[in-house]
């Protein structure tokens, strides 16, 4: 009886194998979370005057804007019909990339309808849908969040592709802001909120 080992109960050697996973598990959600962007040059939201919590802002002077890619495809919901950002020279741009089974998504989904109504008589916002591979999905998050912003259905990531010098692919969700002339203004990987899409757009219409 003395020398029989008590069932359930974990030995050290066990205890210290199962530490030393945790531990490892912990380097690698650490490691991924970091990969995102991790090279890109950005600068602080605060820096620049807007609010900024959990993302980077990148504010680009109007001197030294280039082209933005054409941005095209088929509305998320309605048949046989597309938009292009090409077709929206004259007013500032905000292009949404995001996903209904992305959880920052749906947090900054009632700010980015709020910035769209703020802004509505100088910017036009277009959602870039990706990775939904099926419209129900995506049109009940516009539902439930009460979205009226038209998105471009990608769910192969065809349309995302024109963004890879520009936006990371991989980070969802990201904003970018496209002055009247075509040109990218800004860029915001993570979640937006209200106050820095009203702030950023008013002064990229204003030509700042």
């Amino acid at each position: 009886m003395g020398g029989r080992r008590r069932t359930g109960v974990p030995t050290r050697g066990v205890w210290r194998a199962a530490m030393a996973s945790l531990v490892m598990l912990g380097i690698v959600l650490v490691a991924g979370c970091s990969a995102t962007g991790a090279d890109e040059p950005t600068r602080s939201a605060n820096q620049e005057g807007y609010v900024g919590a959990e993302r980077s802002v990148t504010i680009i002077p109007p001197e030294k804007r280039v082209a933005a890619p054409e941005i095209k495809g088929a509305v998320l919901g309605e048949d046989k019909k597309e938009i292009s950002t090409a077709e929206l020279t004259g007013k500032v741009v905000v292009l949404n990339v995001w996903g209904s089974w992305c959880p920052p998504c749906r947090k900054e989904a009632p700010d980015l309808q709020a910035a769209s109504e703020k802004t509505a008589k100088v910017a036009q916002f277009i959602g870039l849908n990706t990775r939904d591979f099926d419209q129900a999905a995506p049109i009940a998050f516009n539902r439930a969040h009460d979205i009226t912003i038209p998105s471009i259905w990608d769910p192969t990531g065809k349309a995302l592709v024109a963004l890879a010098d520009t936006l990371p692919p991989t980070a969802i969700p990201s904003t970018l802001v496209i002055d009247k002339e075509g040109r990218v203004a800004a860029r915001i990987v993570g979640p937006v909120t209200k106050t820095t899409l009203v702030d950023m757009v008013t002064d990229i219409a204003d030509g700042k």
